[in-house]
């Protein structure tokens, strides 16, 4: 009777301990189950999305390439930067005077695809070797009219340096009044006619006195 009772209480033990382990593996399963499934991130993209310009940025691109070859082209242009976003021109840099900066933002306006522009740009005049700018005025009770005077020679001064038919000439320019007078020597009567040309494109409200002379050649010959 003891073995028998031993023996069941045996195998009720052996019973209710796997019940117990089959349980926890059942809560072990259903835990599992349970905890929410994290995606893999997806590492893959659309190929090239962020390098590709859109179509604004492209024409920024060429706008801006553009009058960079534009200005590269004019010795009067060379220290100019330029910049383009969203069609609006930004102008950096120096150039020699104000027409300079007038013709460069004038080139730029009339370009397609230009909405505005920027105009950073700073006068900084050169020394200017075989040519100079002075003012003359009986008066000169209006200091305005001096400084206007004297820039205006000054950039006659700077245009005539700058064109390579007159490299060898030495030309003065004097603003009085309404008046623009050149003179000193140039070579040829070619020079003589360049020089008058130049300087007549400044004469806006003015006229261009001509007293230059053409240099003796080595024959003894000359003429003025």
């Amino acid at each position: 009777m003891t073995k028998e009772h031993f023996g069941m209480s045996v195998c009720r033990t052996t019973a209710v301990l796997f019940a117990l382990l089959c349980g926890q593996g059942q809560a072990l399963l259903f835990a599992q189950s349970a905890q929410p499934v994290t995606a893999e991130p997806d590492t893959t993209s659309a190929p090239n999305q962020t390098q590709t310009p859109t179509a604004a940025q492209r024409r920024d691109q060429d706008l801006r390439r553009e009058i960079q070859q534009q200005f590269a082209a004019d010795r009067a242009f060379q220290s100019i930067e330029v910049n383009v976003s969203n069609g609006v021109v930004v102008l950096e840099g120096s150039v020699a005077s104000k027409r300079d900066k007038r013709r460069a933002v004038n080139s730029v306006k009339v370009l397609p695809h230009v909405t505005g522009i920027d105009d950073r740009l700073t006068i900084n005049a050169p020394a200017v070797e075989g040519a100079s700018a002075t003012y003359a005025n009986s008066s000169a009770t209006l200091d305005s009219a001096m400084s206007n005077a004297a820039e205006v020679a000054n950039e006659i001064a700077v245009a005539l340096a700058d064109d390579p038919t007159l490299a060898k000439s030495r030309i003065n320019v004097m603003v009085a009044g309404d008046s623009i007078e050149l003179t000193g020597t140039v070579g040829t009567k070619e020079q003589r006619e360049k020089a008058r040309e130049i300087a007549t494109s400044f004469a806006v409200h003015s006229h261009v006195v001509d007293k230059l002379t053409i240099a003796r050649r080595d024959n003894g010959t000359g003429s003025k």
